[in-house]
């Protein structure tokens, strides 16, 4: 199969053609290769349920039949729905980074598989369309460089494909990170768009209130004793409006000594993108808390939660801030944020335990 002069269709991200989408999902379904966009370089398809279709890949690559041809798929849901098995590690990255230049090669079964899900609107839509998996490898000879074009992918394996689905120059320009997952260590096997430090950072939560000198420097050292000190996780604390380098108020270092914790050595921070960018949770002391990081670091809804969720005593409450307040309030507000803890902690170490 393939053409001399393989059909090339033009489409926009935000307004896919879904007649295009059809055609393509179509051509896979009767064992053509096609060339589809992806946010890191072209990739071309095959369909893994016709025979045949990914000899074709490596026909048209010229790249070595040993050498395994990664899945990508429409969702983590289609990814476990293939039999894959992820570890906790291997949970946390997708969760953190699909749809994203991210492959994962996990337990499959008796085999591994290398399996990616794009973040790319084109690419998603071909793929559901598809039925959710596709055999998906980059746009070129082995060998050469990657295609970041469609023109570029086409002149590379014009006689082995039908169809070009051409989006645009591709928006990272660097293949996907691949990261071995079948341990418990993770591997970095290939460098790609996603670094190195963001795949084998330890998985953070971050505790956040206004100032970052009362209720989230509390809420953070007594997440950290709840947690214990065999935890993997990293706790830390910032504010909306913090000043930066500000110590704990003296009331909340007091408070906090009568629960013989040190607050003595904390500096306030002003909340970041670099921090919500290196947080797998957010806890916020007040909805208008949690307004503001979600208006400020748009698409973090599912990250981002009230400490007060976690509490049988104030379910869903404000957490009230005590600053200039008595040491009674203070003590009051400490341990309403204790009492949120267990539970806390316990979403915590279940956070990628699932499945």
């Amino acid at each position: 199969m393939g053409v001399s002069n393989p059909r090339m269709i033009r489409i926009r991200p935000d307004r896919i053609d879904q007649k295009a989408i059809s055609a393509a999902a179509e051509a896979l379904q009767a064992g053509a290769l096609i060339v589809l966009p992806t946010e890191t370089v072209y990739g071309v398809a095959a369909h893994p349920g016709v025979t045949g279709a990914e000899e074709r890949i490596y026909e048209a690559k010229g790249r070595e039949r040993g050498k395994p041809l990664p899945l990508m798929a429409a969702s983590l849901a289609a990814v476990e729905q293939a039999g894959a098995l992820l570890s906790p590690a291997a949970r946390r990255l997708a969760c953190r980074y699909w749809p994203g230049p991210l492959t994962l090669v996990v337990q499959c079964g008796v085999r591994t598989e290398g399996f990616r899900v794009p973040d790319h609107p084109v690419a998603l839509a071909v793929l559901k369309a598809a039925g959710g998996l596709l055999r998906v490898t980059s746009a070129n000879r082995s060998g050469e460089p990657a295609a970041l074009t469609a023109e570029s992918a086409m002149s590379a394996l014009v006689s082995h494909v039908d169809m070009v689905l051409d989006a645009g120059p591709a928006t990272l320009g660097l293949e996907s990170t691949v990261v071995d997952a079948t341990g418990e260590v993770l591997r970095i096997l290939r460098q790609g768009a996603l670094p190195a430090a963001a795949v084998l950072s330890r998985p953070k939560v971050w505790l956040v209130c206004t100032g970052n000198t009362c209720r989230s420097p509390m809420a953070e050292h007594l997440l950290r004793r709840w947690l214990g000190p065999e935890t993997l996780w990293e706790v830390a604390s910032a504010g909306v409006a913090a000043v930066e380098g500000q110590r704990a108020s003296d009331p909340a270092v007091q408070v906090m000594k009568e629960k013989k914790i040190d607050l003595t050595a904390h500096k306030s921070r002003r909340l970041t993108r670099e921090h919500i960018d290196d947080a797998d949770l957010i806890v916020v002391m007040t909805e208008a808390h949690k307004r503001t990081v979600l208006h400020r670091f748009p698409g973090l809804s599912d990250r981002v939660v009230l400490l007060n969720a976690f509490s049988s005593a104030h379910p869903g409450e404000d957490v009230p801030d005590p600053f200039g307040m008595s040491l009674d309030v203070y003590r009051s507000i400490r341990d309403e944020i204790d009492a949120a803890m267990p539970d806390l902690a316990l979403h915590v170490h279940r956070l990628y335990r699932k499945g």
